[in-house]
């Protein structure tokens, strides 16, 4: 089940770099179509080889990290876009506040003018009028004095402005609508794939079981203790922060979209260990490569985040001598891997 923990913000001097609405388009429209309504119910042959089975769990369980971390960028997303709805909001009540001082201006005028004699065709068209459509008609202001030209002007330019930021908030509440659709969506592809996954398990034998399990204490404890201590220690000390802190969280159990403190996924652990060295970003692997500067994988130091797989749907941080600390899935959890084990395709430095 999807979770979404809250997290204390983290603050600091270097800020995420925001998903561009080209890029939150093209992965809302990735997401949508790689979301399924109902997924077959997998089966578990009781003749069935173990590792064919952990295979099959295996990549249900990369199937699901791939969806939340599209989940992730989407609900990052959401929060730029309300924020944006939000700033919006506000600018339209100042502006709608303004527009009715300079009608209340331009009355003023009207008012003086009448009492003096009448009203000039001027200001008796701009006020039956909107101030930007008299200003488009007018062929010429040479009959308006400068003082009134000077408030039918500010009156235009603030119903102009108006008219724009209406249009940019249904625009962005439009994008809003769409991304909490896809997040639905998404949540949903999620919980379909890891209810696979526990069926598939759900159907082996006790002995087919206890072989699984086996494989996977195996696997989770194939790092050496000596490996461990006899790791680098970063000479950078933010990097020094970030890596003790991911060290820390070693054991502790995946959980899609989780931050911390219990549970982590992917992002959601690099993103935690940063944020304890005073770095924020996003969650979510492809936000974090984006947002910081790219080293090749010669000139990896402790601290470095790495990028898997081609669509760099999985991040994990590095430890120095080859090893990497990620969280993997709901069978592995937080862990120590050599870095080769999977497909490593791009590195940044926070």
């Amino acid at each position: 089940m999807v979770t979404s923990p809250k997290e204390a913000a983290h603050r600091a001097p270097k800020k995420y770099v925001p998903v561009s609405r080209t890029a939150m388009t093209v992965t809302l429209a990735t997401a949508a179509a790689g979301s399924v309504a109902l997924l077959p119910t997998a089966e578990a042959d009781p003749n069935a080889n173990i590792n064919d089975v952990k295979a099959q769990v295996d990549k249900l369980h990369q199937e699901a990290e791939q969806a939340s971390e599209a989940y992730n960028e989407a609900n990052t997303s959401l929060s730029d876009l309300q924020h944006k709805v939000d700033q919006l909001q506000s600018r339209i009540t100042a502006e709608q506040g303004s527009l009715d001082s300079a009608r209340g201006a331009l009355g003023g005028l009207a008012a003086a003018q009448y009492e003096s004699g009448g009203i000039d065709s001027a200001l008796q068209l701009m006020l039956t009028q909107s101030p930007d459509q008299y200003l488009q008609q007018a062929t010429s202001l040479a009959q308006v004095t400068d003082s009134k030209k000077a408030t039918m002007s500010s009156a235009a330019e603030i119903q102009r402005q108006l008219n724009q930021d209406k249009a940019s908030a249904s625009d962005e509440l439009a994008m809003l609508a769409k991304t909490r659709t896809v997040m639905g969506q998404q949540k949903a592809d999620i919980d379909a794939k890891e209810k696979q996954a526990k069926d598939l398990l759900n159907q082996l034998t006790a002995t087919q079981r206890a072989q699984y399990n086996r494989m996977v204490s195996n696997s989770n404890s194939g790092v050496s203790k000596s490996t461990i201590s006899n790791l680098p220690v970063p000479t950078d000390a933010r990097a020094a922060i970030a890596v003790a802190f991911a060290k820390a969280q070693v054991g502790k159990p995946y959980i899609w979209a989780a931050a911390g403190p219990n549970a982590y996924d992917c992002s959601g652990l690099t993103m935690a260990a940063w944020g304890k060295a005073g770095v924020a970003m996003a969650h979510g692997s492809r936000d974090q490569y984006a947002a910081f500067p790219k080293v090749s994988k010669s000139q990896l130091q402790p601290g470095d985040l790495v990028l898997f797989y081609s669509d760099m749907h999985h991040i994990g941080i590095y430890v120095g001598d080859g090893m990497v600390i990620h969280a993997g899935n709901p069978a592995s959890g937080v862990q120590y891997i050599p870095m080769n084990e999977m497909p490593a395709v791009g590195f940044v430095r926070p």
